[in-house]
């Protein structure tokens, strides 16, 4: 059987986690890892036990790596991405896919034309039952959509040092709402409302960040949504999603059969994740095995270099109105 050898740029928390996920994979090998610090790289050449990387440029031209995962800082996402693009090998790379339009862009050019493999890292769409919406909308058992309300809250704030590198509320964690939204509705976003607020760290107020924020959105072809963004869960990570359509409606992530609950320093215990890798575990390695199979199957991506273009366009488009209190309309 066939195997994708696979080299991992990047060993934080996430590009470790991808790496694991490759190892689970059984159409898969982990045959190389980069990242320019050095405990990073110890950590995980000791661990799995494969060729380590400070240079990233000196693995993606192995021969025994197949295809690559880039999980650096967003702000080497460009540079990162285009020398991988010139190896012509298959690509996975975490969200955002770069922190600009224009480098969006400029990265979906080149990978039409050198017709690259790109997938990009919007775990939710391999999430269980973000699947089964999807397709109980795709089927028609809902009608059309009409309505749709996201919310995502972490358990605390963000340490202060990642503020600066993180985009911000709206691009570091709206990003995975908006794309669900547009996944889910099946159309385009054409005009987005937010509003944000430090409602309890604030130290964010110097780093010009929020700790809360919602997004009003208006659809093509008709179509009202609500998302809600939030770092004061108060100890567990919270994200449900709700699609209201002509004829039927779908809840992912709630239990309607609790009617109250309360939450807070660990105090009783609940149905609840406590941080985004235990809420998607499954997800993360879904989607790494879709980018496997995809890969070795010859199947297009499931989640292209324009959806992640359109995810920072969006999130950007928020921020905007966030600062300065206007709606702003999404061209195309």
């Amino acid at each position: 059987m066939k195997r994708l050898r696979i080299g991992v740029i990047g060993l934080g928390r996430l590009g470790y986690h991808h790496a694991m996920n490759v190892t689970k994979s059984q159409r898969a090998i982990l045959s190389a890892v980069s990242d320019p610090f050095p405990e990073a790289l110890k950590r995980a050449v000791d661990n799995f036990d494969v060729p380590g990387y400070a240079d990233y440029k000196e693995m993606i031209v192995r021969d025994d790596v197949d295809a690559i995962v880039v999980a650096t800082p967003t702000k080497t996402h460009y540079d990162v991405l285009m020398d991988c693009i010139e190896t012509k090998k298959p690509i996975f790379v975490e969200k955002p896919i770069t922190f600009t339009v224009e480098e969006s862009e400029a990265i979906m050019k080149a990978v039409e034309e050198k017709n690259i493999f790109l997938q990009v890292g919007f775990m939710r769409r391999f999430d269980p039952g973000h699947v089964a919406a999807k397709e109980a909308i795709v089927s028609g058992k809902c009608g059309k959509p009409i309505y749709i309300h996201d919310c995502q809250r972490d358990p605390n704030g963000p340490p202060p040092a990642y503020v600066p590198e993180s985009g911000g509320l709206f691009v570091d964690m709206g990003i995975h709402d908006l794309d669900v939204a547009r996944w889910l509705m099946g159309r385009e976003i054409t005009e987005i409302y937010a509003q944000g607020a430090v409602l309890k760290h604030e130290f964010l107020k110097e780093l010009n960040d929020v700790d809360d924020g919602q997004m009003l959105l208006k659809f093509q072809d008709g179509g009202l949504g609500m998302i809600e963004i939030s770092r004061n869960a108060n100890d567990v990570y919270d994200t449900r999603t709700e699609v209201i359509g002509l004829e039927k409606s779908v809840f992912v992530g709630q239990n309607q059969l609790t009617p109250y609950t309360l939450i807070g320093n660990q105090e009783i215990t609940v149905d609840m994740a406590n941080w985004c890798l235990g809420r998607f575990k499954d997800a993360y390695e879904l989607e790494m095995q879709a980018f496997v199979d995809c890969v070795l199957d010859g199947k297009p991506s499931m989640v292209t270099a324009y959806d992640g273009m359109m995810g920072i366009k969006l999130a950007l488009a928020a921020t905007e109105s966030y600062k300065t209190n206007k709606p702003v309309k999404i061209t195309y």
